[in-house]
């Protein structure tokens, strides 16, 4: 049914686009004007003809200190790596397709504090807050992307937006991802809904942000194939990998997740503005906000049959029939005032102190349940919590060049109580051919995720663990950045205690551990792009050394390059054909926990690791950018396959084609 409304609504918005556009109630005097300006737009004198330089937009980060605006990327630049679990500079590790359960391949720690339900095995595939794209159009706006790879893949995307009035926009978003996989029970079906708009007062003192989210999640889960290394067996002996028996065939996990938020900035005294090439900006010198975030998920696990192949505990409260629930609604406010101090008058922002004081409640209403076959329960849990968070931040902004920051989250109050986030920034633009220095730090203490610490399902049980203690995080990172030289290189390095984490006790039978000792971890990340001509060169690469590696359990190597070369054909098609690899070192594999969506460390399974390449052709004409892929191209002549989690083959080699299309009016 949620799907049904939200493709209503987006409908229904793009027509309204249209039919302000077009006036069907015609005359004979309004055609003419009409023919008055059609013969002007052909003459191309005197005449505005929209282009992507007329649409712009905000996020709420964009938002944080200032009203800042960036144009639209219309560029050939990165179109071909559209799946969020093949991001070149974020490598992921996963049971399989597009849709299904994944988590990062690299160290990347998690910087929230208080409450986390902890399932996050499809945060990969979710629409949120952050993620929405408030427009200020001129003209009505609709973006549409569309990928296929025949029926085992395809993912639709669509952006429409309209300015109701000059300072008024209305828009939404519709995403959709379909994957089959190709082994059986392996589909990934996604949907995500989004209606958002943004108010900005004539004089643009007040500004109101507004959306609504809606995702639905559903992961098929197989269990993985019986024969295990599938890869293993010499010759092609099957029609089909449809044909290969898996473990499980009726489980499958589903996530609902409902948000509204609705920000609202006021900005007091005088107000400055500036304008760089790809930014415009509103400066307030007081700001007082109010942030109301409600939110509904519910993560569910369902399984009707015989667990034949011992994929899950043999402790269970029924052996055949499962459906788990966990529930978690959130309401949440939040006030910030904001000081700035600047000198009044500069051609450039100097000298400017900025001062945030404000306070966060978060409500919480939390419940599990676990269901017989004839709707009755085994367990029904529910319970309410709530914490007070204070915030603040201090910077100071000596020039357009050098900047400081301080932020704190502190809660004082409540469940949560003594979780907290420090964190130090600064900037220092050298100039351009030197470069741009970004050094922070930060410290973190953090209460495990609700998962540790209290589960009940028919499978896992245990109740309000107390022996597990805040994970406490030091981090520095030193980053270089060199837009002449085309380098951007960066060098972190974490401290962390108490690190959780989920570990095999039995087979198939998990359980949260925590190490006490101190893990250190160093990762270097280095960036180089280089032109020849027409030819171009992309090298990224990661460098990660740890002491715990047998905990952590990530490569110790990921490298990504692309080489591509630029051609224009008549002029007007800009084409670019390439080819992108991707690398990482052997290293000791997680294992994943189907019916609690948790990877584990499980068998000391070490992955052997040989390249993936990619061959694409990429052409864009107007307002049109298309694109062609053969992934994994190589397969068969390194491997005949490969894995990133025990018992998951990742996909075969297979062709995909995208558009992605604007348009303005």
């Amino acid at each position: 049914m949620r799907k049904h409304i939200a493709s209503i609504i987006l409908l229904l918005m793009i027509s309204a686009g249209y039919v302000q556009a077009q006036d069907l109630k015609t005359s004979v005097g309004r055609n003419k004007e009409l023919d008055s300006l059609r013969k002007q737009e052909e003459a191309g004198k005197d005449t505005v003809i929209f282009n992507s330089k007329y649409i712009r937009y905000t996020t709420l980060k964009l938002m944080r200190d200032s009203v800042q605006t960036i144009p639209l990327d219309t560029t050939l630049a990165g179109i071909q790596n559209f799946s969020p679990i093949k991001q070149p500079y974020m490598p992921t590790v996963g049971t399989g397709v597009l849709g299904l359960a994944a988590a990062p391949m690299l160290y990347m720690p998690s910087k929230n504090i208080g409450f986390d339900a902890g399932f996050h095995a499809l945060d990969f595939y979710k629409l949120t807050h952050d993620d929405v794209k408030f427009y200020r159009a001129r003209s009505p706006f609709t973006s549409l992307n569309y990928t296929a790879a025949s029926d085992n893949e395809q993912t639709l995307k669509i952006i429409h937006s309209q300015n109701i009035k000059r300072n008024w926009n209305f828009g939404a978003n519709f995403n959709r991802i379909g994957a089959n996989g190709f082994y059986t029970h392996q589909r990934g079906d996604d949907l995500n809904a989004a209606i958002f708009t943004w108010y900005q007062s004539p004089n643009k003192r007040y500004n109101l942000l507004a959306d609504v989210i809606f995702n639905t999640l559903k992961a098929q889960e197989n269990g993985g194939v019986v024969k295990g290394d599938i890869f293993a067996y010499e010759g092609d002996n099957l029609v089909s990998k449809k044909a290969e028996p898996v473990k499980l065939n009726t489980a499958k996990q589903l996530y609902r997740n409902t948000n509204i938020m609705i920000k609202q900035d006021y900005f007091v005294g005088r107000i400055d503005s500036t304008q760089t090439q790809n930014s415009q900006n509103i400066l307030p010198t007081n700001k007082v906000s109010y942030t109301l975030i409600y939110n509904t998920n519910s993560y569910n696990f369902k399984k009707d049959e015989e667990d034949e192949f011992k994929v899950l505990p043999a402790t269970a409260r029924d052996l055949v029939f499962t459906n788990d629930t966990t529930f978690v609604k959130q309401l949440q406010n939040e006030f910030v005032y904001s000081f700035f101090l600047r000198s009044k008058s500069s051609s450039f922002i100097k000298n400017e102190l900025k001062i945030d004081a404000g306070i966060r409640h978060n409500y919480y209403s939390f419940g599990q349940s676990v269901l017989k076959k004839d709707k009755t329960s085994f367990f029904d849990y529910k319970t309410t919590f709530q914490d007070l968070t204070l915030l603040g931040a201090l910077g100071y902004r000596f020039s357009n060049k050098i900047d400081l920051n301080l932020d704190v989250q502190q809660i004082f109050q409540g469940r949560y109580a003594g979780d907290f986030l420090y964190e130090a920034k600064s900037n220092i633009d050298i100039g351009n051919k030197a470069g741009k220095i970004i050094m922070d730090a930060y410290i973190q203490n953090k209460s495990p995720e609700s998962i540790y610490t209290f589960y009940n399902s028919n499978y896992y049980n245990w109740d309000f663990r107390k022996d597990l203690d805040r994970t406490k995080t030091a981090s520095f990172s030193f980053r270089y950045i060199n837009g002449l030289l085309g380098l951007d290189t960066k060098a972190s390095y974490y401290l962390i205690s108490n690190y959780t984490y989920f570990v095999q006790t039995a087979p198939n039978v998990i359980n949260p551990a925590q190490e006490s000792g101190n893990i250190s971890l160093l990762q270097i990340n280095l960036g180089k792009s280089t032109n020849l001509g027409s030819f171009h060169f992309d090298v990224y690469g990661v460098y990660q050394k740890t002491d715990y590696a047998n905990i952590l359990r990530t490569p110790e190597f990921y490298a990504f390059a692309s080489i591509y070369k630029d051609q224009t054909f008549f002029k007007t098609l800009k084409t670019q054909i390439g080819f992108d690899v991707r690398y990482n070192s052997a290293y000791v594999a997680k294992s994943y926990a189907p019916a609690v969506a948790q990877f584990y460390n499980g068998d000391n399974v070490v992955f052997g690791s040989k390249p993936v390449a990619d061959v694409w052709i990429k052409a864009g004409l107007r307002r049109a950018n298309l694109f062609a892929k053969y992934e994994y191209v190589n397969q068969g002549v390194f491997s005949k396959g490969y894995y990133t989690v025990n018992q998951y083959p990742m996909p075969d080699r297979l062709f995909k084609v995208g558009v992605s299309w604007n348009f303005y009016d």
